[in-house]
């Protein structure tokens, strides 16, 4: 029962819009379903990895994200502010790099491949652990099942809800980068600019966000923010 629960909470915990679910969806609509798999399974093993110390070792995370919460915020809100300059760039070349363009059987062969991903698991990781909710969500999930007994602090039961939590996070990534995708085969070049376009601004509205909500809200900062 409490591996259906952890699929759940995995699930659930990833629908949020945020940072990483835009980029996700961007990265998915610019390289398609599996050369963009790299993203979705480092949040999947990141929520895994969350929600296991956060069962296991909770005064050890909230001693780490205290201590290191200026450096983290700066480096979460550099990748995002990177990441938004990629999809601004994207934007303006959408139509030259021919991506997201329906294929054509007559000019496969002078079809440019699109590059790989540039550093996703860095950017990923970076949005992820800067994130000023995911450790207060993950944290409120342990004391919530702990403190009902479907899971222990020791054992192989929060090391299977852990990873039933990551699966979770893993399958609604999943499903929105396929929805990427049949979008990519779908819709016209100026649909992806466009949404690439709307996709940076939000990113640095996000970043600017993250960073001065740290200096205007004090008594917010670490992990009680």
């Amino acid at each position: 029962m409490f591996f259906l629960f952890g699929l759940l909470v995995g699930f659930l915990a990833s629908v949020p819009p945020g940072p990483i679910n835009i980029y996700s969806i961007s990265q998915a609509l610019r390289f398609g379903f599996w050369r963009s798999v790299s993203i979705r399974l480092t949040v999947a093993v990141l929520d895994a990895v969350y929600c296991y110390i956060c069962i296991v070792f909770t005064s050890l995370l909230v001693s780490f994200l205290d201590r290191w919460a200026f450096t983290l915020r700066l480096a979460g809100t550099a990748a995002i502010i990177a990441a938004g300059s990629h999809l601004l760039h994207l934007a303006r070349t959408h139509r030259s790099l021919g991506l997201g363009l329906p294929a054509n059987n007559n000019d496969n062969q002078n079809k440019i491949e699109p590059p790989r991903v540039s550093h996703p698991i860095i950017f990923t990781t970076l949005m992820y652990v800067s994130s000023p909710t995911l450790p207060v969500f993950w944290l409120t999930i342990g004391a919530i099942f702990t403190s009902h007994g479907l899971v222990t602090h020791h054992g192989l039961r929060p090391i299977l809800f852990s990873l039933a939590c990551g699966l979770g996070s893993l399958i609604y990534y999943m499903l929105l980068a396929r929805i990427g995708c049949q979008l990519q085969k779908t819709m016209k070049p100026k649909f992806f600019e466009t949404a690439y376009l709307v996709m940076a601004i939000i990113l640095y509205l996000l970043a600017a966000f993250s960073l001065l909500s740290f200096f205007l809200f004090p008594h917010n900062r670490g992990i009680g923010f």
